[in-house]
């Protein structure tokens, strides 16, 4: 046996091989596979503990269909001004095949030209891809808090976090969040839905409290 190292020629003809075998296994099965999609976070910890959790079991769900992952998530410290910039320019050299791009942000104290302008700058981009935005107008606890009760006032991102302490010991940063939470996810969305669609037509910016990362994870949960 040699132990000379392949060929990239031999690599390129063995993945080709495995990716037909996947795509007979496919439609063999008539499985409906995740789209590629590329979560880019404006938090580096909370959001990503959180879609980070749902990307695993869809990749796992899914390997045998891929040889790569279908769902990266990628937290990056970014502001909403230049969120979009920075997905467009990583989704490219890092994962080409991305078909969705998600921008996914808080409101909290940024201008609110440029909370809007995220949105309408993504949702209006001419590219070979989708974007879309998960925003929450404050913070992404309002998002984690509709789990447990409905809310039609502005509270502060303060409160928020007591209100949910209370019903489930969080904490900033908290890495099993997405574990505390999952069996309350249906209720959750139904509850973001109601809240945003009440605002009609206003300004992402003047719609607070609302929440659209219930898009997100509704997207997520149908390959779950």
């Amino acid at each position: 046996m040699s132990l000379k190292p392949k060929k990239f020629s031999e690599l390129k003809i063995q993945q080709d091989e495995l990716q037909k075998k996947m795509q007979k296994k496919k439609k063999k099965t008539n499985i409906v596979l995740p789209p590629y999609t590329y979560i880019v976070s404006e938090g580096t910890k909370t959001e990503p503990y959180y879609i980070e959790a749902m990307a695993q079991v869809i990749n796992e769900k899914y390997r045998e269909f891929s040889t790569g992952k279908f769902v990266v998530v990628e937290g990056t410290g970014r502001n909403t001004k230049g969120l979009l910039e920075y997905a467009r320019a990583n989704v490219a050299r890092n994962f080409p095949q991305a078909e969705v791009v998600w921008l996914m942000y808080d409101k909290d104290d940024f201008p609110l030209d440029n909370f809007d302008n995220t949105q309408y700058s993504a949702e209006g981009k001419k590219d070979v891809r989708e974007y879309r935005v998960a925003w929450s107008n404050e913070c992404i606890e309002l998002w984690f808090l509709l789990h447990f009760q409905e809310l039609s006032v502005n509270v502060g991102r303060e409160k928020y976090r007591e209100l949910l302490k209370g019903y489930c010991q969080y904490e900033k940063n908290m890495k099993s969040i997405y574990d505390v939470l999952r069996d309350k996810t249906p209720i959750a969305i139904a509850r973001a839905k109601r809240q945003y669609e009440a605002y009609g037509d206003t300004a992402p910016s003047q719609r607070c409290p609302a929440t659209r990362v219930y898009q997100l994870v509704e997207e997520l949960q149908n390959y779950i």
